[in-house]
């Protein structure tokens, strides 16, 4: 039996732009300079004993290299602290050392948006290896489509190198690889990373130099565009038919929260599913989809292609185990989450047992004063098998079902919504297209913590996983690959164009 996991996908930390653009309500700011350092030094001191007693990074003697950044990360989180004076300083004082796990499943994320937001009058995307300008405000800036260079004597990939990725993103992700290319020209008022001051620009093969004139971003047309350069919306949930015999299927989140849609969702699908099969193509839209609750995935995949079909598929982690990190805290959030998942799936379905055990199973150890459960389907004793490689033993062949059938992702399915990929693209005959996936760390099972100023929420991952068939940040590549702009309708009319040509 494949086993369920829960999990919802890391906060995209310091980067999620239109977030940042929304008005929230969140904690009265400190006023002057020493309330900000007093703010950073508690809360660093709090991030610490999070992470030391709710996650398995300080105590995990199999991943050394994140009990080596348990200790490095903070010391160094340390020497930033002591120049925090206003909101951005704090923050970025804070989040390299949540950043510098490299795990999806393990993030920080500001309560309150970040005050600075500048742009230097134009947005840039990747195109290949290359920076873009993909918008330009007009005149006093780059031109659109003028290629970037270099800036302040350096080159831009170690300009990200240095001044995006330790603050945010994970550069062995394509989607962060593609992201940073654009977050590197928003300034967010890093004062331990400060953005491009002057930049050579190349256009028809002449070269111009510019200095940079940063302003406020002039609102939600900015953020819009901006997630366009990135990696553009995600999907909308429904069934439609937007070409004769293709059904498009959107499926933006594996979330509990949307649980009400997502039921309508299944239930919608397996009504009609027997048109669905039969029909030219079917394309799965999990753009946007970061995961959630596996079992959603699970019952999707059931109602596409027949319950017969996916139990067949070969187990993806057998002998595999889970090693929780057990808290007072963390099995606070398993008591809280258990019941409704019961009440979603019914007191008999395989997520309930799976829930009621990890509660026994924590308790129990609780109980016991040990740090560590340990969670296995096989005896205890039984080896756990070396992991990793499972993207990569995909099989051949046709389709089980008359349909062909594409996931379409824009690089963000991680978590749960790998889950899903591990099962469907474990189907004959599946195909992706768009972005690789996302890929997930070997941290697992997550829960939010506010830190005490109340500033910052961390993301506290409560389980590693030992022997997983997909290795930590294991992404499937494209077998189709999108290569332009992601505005939806354009990602749209590209997908429907790659189903039609079968």
């Amino acid at each position: 039996m494949r086993r369920t996991v829960i999990a919802a996908a890391a906060a995209f930390a310091a980067l999620a732009a239109p977030a940042f653009a929304q008005e929230q309500e969140g904690p009265r700011l400190p006023q002057r300079p020493e309330a900000w350092r007093a703010a950073a030094e508690t809360d660093l001191e709090a991030l610490r004993t999070y992470l030391r007693e709710d996650t398995p990074v300080a105590i995990d003697t199999e991943n050394p290299r994140m009990q080596r950044w348990f200790a490095r990360g903070y010391r160094e989180a340390r020497q930033r602290v002591r120049r925090v004076t206003d909101q951005p300083s704090y923050f970025y004082a804070l989040a390299p050392y949540a950043n510098g796990f490299q795990d999806p499943h393990l993030s920080l994320s500001p309560v309150v948006p970040l005050s600075v937001a500048r742009w230097p009058g134009f947005i840039a995307t990747a195109r290949g290896d290359d920076t873009i300008v993909a918008y330009s405000e007009g005149e006093g800036v780059p031109v659109q489509g003028a290629r970037i260079v270099s800036c302040d004597g350096k080159t831009l990939a170690r300009l990200r190198e240095r001044t995006v990725f330790p603050f945010t993103m994970n550069p062995q992700l394509a989607r962060d690889r593609r992201a940073a290319h654009t977050r590197l020209f928003l300034d967010r008022g890093n004062p331990y990373a400060p953005a491009p001051s002057r930049c050579v620009f190349e256009r028809n093969g002449e070269r111009t130099r510019f200095t940079l004139n940063w302003r406020d971003v002039p609102g939600d047309d900015y953020w819009a565009r901006y997630n366009i350069a990135t990696n553009g919306p995600g999907a909308e949930f429904g069934v439609t038919t937007p070409a004769q015999g293709i059904t498009w299927i959107g499926v933006p989140t594996f979330d509990n929260s949307a649980g009400e849609q997502l039921r309508a969702l299944v239930n919608e699908i397996t009504a009609d599913a027997e048109t669905i099969r039969a029909g030219r193509a079917v394309i799965i839209d999990v753009r946007g989809n970061g995961g959630g609750n596996s079992e959603w995935g699970a019952e999707i995949a059931r109602a596409v292609w027949g319950a017969e079909i996916v139990s067949a598929i070969p187990e993806s982690n057998p002998g595999g185990a889970t090693d929780w990190r057990v808290s007072q805290g963390n099995l606070d959030y398993i008591n809280g989450f258990a019941p409704e998942l019961i009440a979603q799936f019914g007191e008999q379905s395989q997520i309930a047992l799976w829930a009621r055990a990890v509660q026994d199973g924590f308790a129990q150890t609780l109980a016991r004063g040990e740090p560590m459960w340990r969670q296995r389907d096989l005896a205890a004793d039984t080896p756990v098998p070396q992991g990793g490689g499972y993207t990569q033993r995909r099989p051949q062949g046709p389709s089980p079902i008359p349909a062909h059938v594409y996931i379409l992702s824009n690089g963000t399915c991680a978590s749960a919504c790998l889950d899903f990929a591990d099962v469907v693209l474990h189907i004959p005959g599946t195909q992706l297209i768009g972005m690789d996936t996302s890929g997930d760390g070997l941290l697992m099972e997550v829960r939010d913590q506010v830190l005490p100023s109340g500033l910052a929420r961390i993301v506290l991952p409560l389980k590693v996983y030992r022997g997983r068939a997909r290795g930590a940040l294991e992404a499937y590549r494209a077998d189709v690959t999108y290569d332009g702009v992601w505005d939806d309708l354009a990602v749209r009319n590209w997908a429907i164009g790659v189903a039609a040509r079968q």
